[in-house]
């Protein structure tokens, strides 16, 4: 049994894995979403777990964007949870390059290194307490969990790694790791009421447009990791680049198309990190999109389009949440035209889950 549930983590990312015996499953949990992610949706899950169920396989939080990192920290500062993690993935100030091992975050108090220092706590264990990074050359970094699962690693190279480095305050204050700052709340942009255009989408002209590439220092140091149990394979991309992710594929498929069961879009369907040249290395049916809109009205019609377009035949669109945003690529001509289907939560709940038995 496989099965992966993209919470509703406001527009960001909290992905609750399951694997092996249902009766007795694996866990794996990769970020946390926005503000408020953690009361939402998180911890009813973690209430529903026996105490001795709340140690989980594997903890990875792929960058320090608040939208990932935010509900993190919140369970990670909950005493009463017994929330654990056999270790955990994630890059912090010290891996960054050309710094010593004894180094922390600039920002003073930075939450999540404080609790990863912590003696008890594993941290990137799995490379050996190094950054968990992608070689220049040579053969992915893959490594097995316990229960069989299987995870490569896409992302982040080291240049994009060495690139958030004279970043790194700025982007853990964003982040809210300053405690003399305070958190964004989970709300909608001052412009996120604006009239919608709600004609139907021109996929020849969207898909068509001039593509720019995502140049965020943060999401280019995004952990992005390719899942294999049995027969399954998942592709769950975070916010990395869409080059990064290109050529890890490559690499991992030997230059043919790499088979999957489904792709988590890399930055909640942003347009400047989903192209031609990412989609048709892959072999998908399944499209998996994690957002609600808000701030940045995610998923961009150009992302969309260019899924649509190259993203195979007869691919899927999975949305973890109904938004004004995305309701329109429900249309029944649009549907017909290009051959794609849609799927939205049920009606009176949000998020969307995968099982495979």
């Amino acid at each position: 049994m496989l099965k992966i549930e993209i919470l509703p983590a406001g527009h960001g990312d909290c992905i609750w894995i399951e694997y092996g015996n249902p009766d007795t499953p694996w866990r794996m949990l990769l970020d946390g979403g926005a503000t408020g992610t953690y009361r939402r949706s998180l911890l009813p899950k973690l209430d529903a777990l026996r105490k001795k169920e709340r140690e989980f396989e594997l903890l990875v939080v792929t960058h320090i964007d608040g939208d990932h990192i935010s509900g993190i920290l919140e369970l990670l500062e909950d005493k009463d949870i017994g929330f654990r993690a056999k270790d955990i993935w994630f890059n912090g100030y010290r891996h960054l390059p050309d710094e010593a091992p004894s180094t922390l975050g600039p920002v003073q108090g930075e939450r999540l290194t404080d609790f990863l220092v912590k003696p008890n706590v594993s941290w990137n264990a799995a490379f050996d307490g190094r950054a968990v990074v992608i070689p220049q050359k040579g053969d992915l970094p893959r490594k097995k969990l316990d229960g069989g699962l299987v995870l490569t690693l896409l992302s982040p190279t080291l240049d994009r790694l060495a690139g958030l480095k004279p970043k790194w305050e700025d982007e853990v204050v964003k982040a809210g790791l300053d405690p003399n700052t305070p958190r964004p709340q989970e709300v909608e942009s001052s412009d996120g009421f604006d009239l919608l255009d709600t004609s139907l989408p021109d996929v020849e002209e969207l898909s068509s447009q001039f593509f720019s590439e995502d140049d965020s220092e943060a999401n280019g140091s995004s952990i992005a990791l390719m899942l294999e149990y049995e027969d399954r394979r998942v592709l769950l991309a975070g916010d990395a680049h869409p080059s990064v992710l290109k050529d890890g594929v490559d690499r991992m498929g030997c230059g043919e198309k790499v088979t999957l069961t489904a792709c988590k879009l890399p930055h909640h369907g942003s347009k400047a990190n989903i192209n031609r040249q990412l989609l048709e290395t892959l072999d998908c049916k399944t499209y998996l999109f994690s957002t609600n809109g808000a701030y940045f009205k995610h998923p961009d019609r150009e992302a969309v389009a260019r899924v649509i377009k190259w993203g195979g035949a007869n691919p899927q669109l999975a949305f973890n949440y109904r938004s004004r945003f995305n309701t329109l690529w429900e249309s029944k001509p649009l549907r017909e035209e290009y051959d794609y289907t849609v799927s939205f939560p049920k009606v009176g709940s949000e998020g969307t889950v995968l099982k495979f038995d």
